[in-house]
């Protein structure tokens, strides 16, 4: 039987290659388990004061899809002469100065965020006095056919529905950027889905339908 001499130099050298691989491996997992910052939610106000009705376009978002999608459907419903303001949804106070609230959120689970949930929770008796939108966005509508799953991905509001009666709603594919995804489990549960060919990354955002949903709104918001 023989043996393999371990000379103290070795066994440094050893010892270096190990911690250093360590290192690596560690600061590895560190970047990818490590939970990465929100993203600033922006406000805009679209229209000029005095303007006809002034309206609130509340939404949630995680990567700023839906942000976008909150945008076009503010800009749209200004250009019939009223205020709108697009705000997120955890720097609402009161709405009580609205005369309309269009709110809608990404799909997280099924289900539209918490803060947006709880949003409706909130605001529900004073919603329920004043003309209410609702809608969201999901990857769910970026799948090949994604007209066969529209009328179940409409079940997705119907807890939204059940504490404020809307004058419609709208379902919208939203985006996918995994680099923007806060949460690791999140991200590594939509890699894995990208590779399986499940969806793909990117802007799925239909433009056409999200102006011509909200050019409809106009006059159930202001009629």
């Amino acid at each position: 039987m023989s043996t393999t001499k371990l000379t103290r130099r070795r066994f440094l050298k050893l010892a270096g290659f190990t911690l250093g691989a360590g290192a690596l491996v560690g600061s590895g997992i560190t970047a990818l388990c490590g939970r990465r910052p929100a993203i600033i939610l922006p406000e805009t106000t679209f229209g000029e004061s005095g303007m006809q009705r002034k309206i609130l376009v509340a939404y949630a978002s995680r990567t700023g899809f839906t942000w976008g999608v909150a945008e076009a459907i503010g800009r749209t419903v200004s250009e019939s002469g009223n205020v709108v303001d697009v705000r997120p949804m955890q720097n609402i106070t009161d709405i009580s100065e609205y005369q309309a609230v269009i709110a809608g959120s990404a799909i997280q689970g099924s289900k539209w965020l918490p803060e947006a949930r709880q949003f409706i929770e909130k605001y529900k008796n004073t919603l329920s006095t004043k003309p209410f939108a609702a809608f969201l966005t999901c990857m769910t509508l970026a799948m090949p056919q994604a007209n066969k799953y529209r009328t179940h991905v409409a079940t997705w509001l119907d807890p939204i529905c059940q504490m404020v009666q809307p004058v419609s709603v709208g379902t919208f594919a939203g985006g996918l950027d995994i680099s923007k995804i806060p949460a690791w489990g999140d991200r590594v549960k939509f890699r894995l889905s990208v590779m399986l060919g499940v969806w793909k990354e990117g802007d799925h955002r239909d433009w056409q339908a999200i102006g011509q949903w909200a050019k409809g709104l106009i006059p159930q918001l202001v009629g």
